[in-house]
């Protein structure tokens, strides 16, 4: 079979069998021995920055799989998907490569006499990728019989490709051993997780220092367009870059306008038609659909800008208004009272212009207030520090070195690197993490820093020169703070194992009234707490926002429920206070190791001493629930 696949790789054999494919009208062939199975075209992670012939990336039973689109590939326009569309699974020297095609057609047998090489008016680059051109039924039908190990080569020109294919392949086992050996010094891989574009990306936790709320940046000339500018962070000088512009997406503010826009607009034509319908007088049930399309946004749409929130609930409640009178406009109709299906009528078409004013409301919002959504991570790497704003920080996550793959031989268009895959929920969640050395390699932005570093140092030798306490100014505490309410709250990031989303979590009878169950963190079980309840707050129900801050409480791991987690922060050791006897935080003083003052006290943070959460009868009742 290896024998075979390397000939395949390098061309046909005297007799072959071809695995025939359609791109429009045009019919190509792969060799079968490198085809190693068909399949539906996958669920697909999009990978940032990667030639334009790349979909993403798939899950194929535990093998992380880049796909090709084989239209881009060759230059022709791409296909919408159909009950046709299929995927080519390619091994060449075993690395799989799905191709996309319109359809699959048939396997043929040719003979080597059967194939005539390429013509002289196509040779040249896109010859690379012909073995041959195959004549069959009498020259009435045409094959053009492809080579797979040319076509699977993503991100190298083909020129480069021969010269260097030995070395190549050499060069990429031992990245793959590199990478495996940094894996191998730890159980797991601790990382931060965030979006950009639906797509779920981390940075290893190692080299992340901080996440904070975006502010604006100070404009440096003569910048890429990605660089947003740079901040000064307690002294030191933070370049900020816009990971979408980087990663040459649109920006956030111009997706979620865009998602919205054609969906308000569909619902103004509709109102539109009904208006017109009931004016008209035809008395028939409307068509409610594009309400209903409304109704689901709505529901999916959240914002931490309370502006745009406010917005989308006046949508909310106008579309809600319109479905009830709709539907006690049919009910009229049916008991024959024809001036009240017109009063109803009247009533959910006004709603509806209301719901429509909402919703542009909501667009002309956006660009103003999205970025109460968006963070900045603080990465640092060789002592090179850098602000990469991102829609919004997920989740800390604990993934064991098991599930996490090496990236897929995809060569980005600069930029950012992947170093690997993280597959959970049986790798129907694909992370893709981020090459935090590849971005610090960035000459460019090393030039931003230094030259904005120079009158900061100036500033901050002065400022020393006048304290004389260097030592205690650079003495921090790294926090993750979270809400409960409206109060803020922090634990040093040393006490924090990870932060994930609510679970489903079991009952356990005769537990402590704040001890909510317990819940399966992927194999391992776990107790929950409420922390609300704990610390004797008023109960509310969980939202889309709520997480569990997993700690170590007397040496079982715990869950503590919190209302949302907020940022990871580094405050200075001389801005916590310790806590005064009449705290007013509704909880009790023993849980308080300080008070936090940032921005010159006017955020005030309760720093919690996790160890005292729980009294050692308490602790030794969690060991034997989970015993």
């Amino acid at each position: 079979m290896q024998t075979d696949t390397l000939q395949s790789s390098t061309g046909l054999k005297e007799e072959s069998q071809l695995v025939t494919f359609l791109l429009k009208d045009e019919e190509f062939g792969f060799d079968i021995m490198s085809v190693q199975e068909i399949i539906r075209l996958p669920k697909m992670a999009k990978v940032p920055r990667t030639p334009a012939y790349v979909d993403g990336i798939a899950n194929l039973r535990g093998v992380v799989l880049p796909v090709i689109d084989m239209r881009a590939r060759f230059g022709m326009e791409r296909a919408e998907e159909t009950d046709r569309t299929r995927v080519l699974v390619v091994d060449i020297d075993g690395v799989k490569t799905g191709l996309r095609v319109d359809r699959v057609k048939q396997v043929t047998r040719v003979l080597r006499s059967e194939i005539e090489p390429p013509p002289a008016a196509i040779r040249g680059a896109s010859s690379d990728y012909l073995e041959g051109v195959v004549k069959l039924d009498k020259g009435q039908r045409i094959v053009m019989a492809l080579n797979a190990a040319h076509v699977c080569e993503i991100g190298v020109t083909r020129k480069s490709a021969s010269a260097n294919s030995v070395s190549s392949g050499s060069e990429t086992e031992s990245g793959l051993a590199s990478r495996k050996s940094r894996s191998v010094d730890a159980e797991v891989q601790k990382m931060v997780t965030f979006r950009i574009a639906k797509e779920e990306f981390a940075f290893p936790m190692e080299h992340v220092r901080e996440i904070l709320r975006v502010e604006t940046p100070n404009q440096v000339p003569d910048v890429p367009d990605y660089v947003l500018g740079v901040l000064t962070v307690r002294g030191q000088i933070l370049p900020v870059i816009d990971l979408r512009r980087l990663l040459q997406q649109r920006s956030l503010a111009d997706e979620l306008a865009d998602n919205g826009r054609p969906l308000r607009e569909g619902y103004e034509r509709w109102i539109d038609q009904t208006e017109k319908s009931f004016a008209g007088g035809l008395q028939h049930k409307v068509d409610g659909s594009a309400a209903e399309c409304l109704r689901k946004w709505l529901a999916e749409t959240n914002s931490s800008s309370q502006v745009l929130m406010e917005s989308l609930a006046k949508a909310r409640g106008w579309n809600e208004k319109v479905i009830k009178q709709l539907q006690v406009r049919t009910k009229c109709e049916e008991r024959g009272d024809r001036e009240a299906a017109r009063v109803c009528g009247d009533e959910a078409v006004s709603g509806g212009r209301e719901a429509v004013a909402a919703l542009r409301r909501f667009e002309e919002q956006i660009a103003q207030n999205i970025r109460e959504d968006q963070r900045i991570i603080v990465v640092d790497a060789e002592g090179f520090v850098l602000g990469l704003v991102v829609d919004h920080v997920h989740e800390v996550l604990n993934v064991p070195k098991n599930l996490m793959e090496p990236p897929p031989h995809i060569t980005s268009n600069g930029g950012m690197e992947l170093s690997g895959v993280a597959k959970l929920d049986d790798g129907s969640r694909l992370i893709m993490l981020l090459d935090v050395a590849h971005l610090m390699r960035d000459q460019k932005l090393r030039d931003v820093q230094n030259s904005s570093q120079g009158a900061v140092e100036a500033e901050k030798t002065g400022e020393l020169l006048k304290t004389g306490t260097e030592g205690q100014e650079r003495s921090e505490v790294q926090l993750v703070t979270f809400l409960l309410g409206a109060e803020e709250y922090g634990v040093p990031i040393s006490q924090i194992q990870e932060i994930d989303r609510l679970a489903k979590i079991t009952k356990v009878p005769k537990a402590a009234q704040f001890i909510e169950g317990i819940t399966n963190l992927r194999g391992e079980v776990i107790p929950v707490l409420d922390t609300r309840k704990r610390f004797e707050l008023e109960v509310r129900p969980p939202d889309d926002r709520t997480r569990i801050i997993i700690v170590d409480l007397g040496g079982v791991k715990t869950g503590l429920v919190v209302d949302s987690v907020r940022e990871v922060l580094n405050l200075a050791r001389k801005d916590i206070a310790p806590p005064p006897e009449a705290i007013g935080s509704g909880i009790d003083q023993r849980f308080i190791s300080g008070i936090g003052k940032v921005d010159a006290g006017k955020r005030m943070i309760v720093l919690l001493d996790v160890e005292k959460i729980l009294s050692r009868q308490e602790q030794a009742h969690l060991s034997e629930i989970t015993a």
